[in-house]
């Protein structure tokens, strides 16, 4: 690390991907464990690269400096971390002097093999602000998600039966398949919409399937709704995705005045009814109708992911089945672009997005009402 970094990062408060540590202390086993807690909460805590400095003062960032170390300390931490932590979180350790006293500086890479987990206890740890904690369940899940390794949509759920999908609205979309009449079942389980226990020779919704085609999924993922406040009061949209949005659609264009760029609002919505994540079960996408401004907020970070310079949202197989169902009406207002939006309000106002990482939001700030009215 070059100083000028270094002496950047002094300057800034512990947060998320930044801790300040008095000393670099490894001798005690208490010690280690409190230092790979460390790690993995800030490599499980999106944003890049994470960085732990010894020999600073957490509350003042006074710079107090280590002692000398042994030479081969960077071994000796990597060793620490591989022992304890599952997969090992990939670092580096160097020693950088400023005002004459020495910082080690533990460079945390950023990590594709999330969720790291403590082999020695099983748990998971995230950093809250400068605090590290304990992952909750619903965070657990969504790094799982973000990495691959389990999906919302496909998880089948076993109190329902497929009673409660809507074959009508099924068969508009994919019932012009000649093989889907004869093959039914086996053309919705190859699409994800039912899943097949085959010990049982049983077939369950997917949680997908509920959100795309249920009767009524809020039975079973009681979190997915669309709740929206205005001056009039709230009113909160259930059914499957497509119903929500369609009924949103007519609602807001009796709230909002004649000129809005409703569109541009629906896009929004849409997209955050897609990729919110869904195993938070404490928190809906909610729209604020305000004269200012008009705030979409979701649930858990808009989240994307790089594998090989390409982007891939939460829920892709939500995203791939709608936009495949978009094809046929129209139904859809999603795929128009950030920058088109933009365009759609750019004598208005700014469009603005914001991350709240500490409670897991995604916003997006639209023009108000206001600007409409004159």
């Amino acid at each position: 690390m070059n100083i000028n970094k270094l002496k950047q990062l002094l300057k800034n408060d512990e947060g998320f991907k930044l801790d300040f540590k008095l000393k670099l202390s490894l001798e005690l086993e208490s010690d280690k464990k409190e230092f790979v807690k460390d790690v993995i909460a800030i490599a499980n805590t999106p944003g890049g690269r994470g960085y732990i400095l010894f020999g600073v003062e957490d509350k003042t960032r006074t710079i107090v400096g280590i002692e000398d170390v042994t030479q081969n300390i960077e071994e000796k931490i990597q060793q620490i971390i591989v022992n304890r932590s599952t997969p090992p979180v990939p670092v580096m350790f160097e020693i950088q002097e400023v005002e004459h006293k020495k910082i080690g500086i533990l460079t945390l890479f950023k990590s594709m093999q999330v969720p790291h987990q403590m082999m020695q206890t099983g748990a998971f740890y995230v950093r809250r602000g400068s605090t590290t904690d304990k992952a909750t369940r619903h965070e657990i899940a969504n790094m799982l998600q973000q990495f691959g390794m389990l999906s919302f949509e496909n998880v089948p759920c076993r109190n329902a039966t497929l009673e409660e999908l809507d074959l009508d609205l099924i068969e508009k979309y994919i019932g012009h398949l000649e093989v889907y009449k004869k093959q039914d079942k086996l053309i919705l389980s190859t699409l994800g919409i039912i899943s097949t226990d085959l010990e049982r020779c049983t077939y369950y919704p997917t949680y997908g399937g509920l959100l795309l085609f249920g009767k009524y999924p809020q039975h079973f993922i009681p979190q997915a709704v669309l709740e929206v406040y205005h001056s009039e009061g709230s009113v909160t949209f259930t059914g499957n995705i497509s119903k929500m949005i369609h009924d949103f659609e007519k609602a807001i264009a009796q709230i909002l005045p004649a000129s809005y760029p409703i569109e541009g609002l629906i896009e929004v919505v849409t997209n955050a009814m897609i990729h919110r994540n869904y195993w938070n079960s404490s928190q809906y996408t909610s729209v604020s109708i305000e004269n200012e401004a008009i705030v979409v907020c979701n649930p858990t970070n808009y989240e994307y992911r790089e594998i090989g310079g390409n982007k891939t949202r939460l829920n892709p197989w939500l995203y791939s089945r709608l936009l495949i169902l978009k094809q046929n009406e129209n139904d859809f207002h999603f795929g128009m672009g950030l920058k088109k939006m933009k365009e759609l309000f750019k004598d208005k106002g700014e469009v603005r997005i914001e991350t709240d990482l500490a409670e897991g939001l995604f916003q997006v700030f639209l023009p108000g009402m206001k600007v409409y009215q004159t």
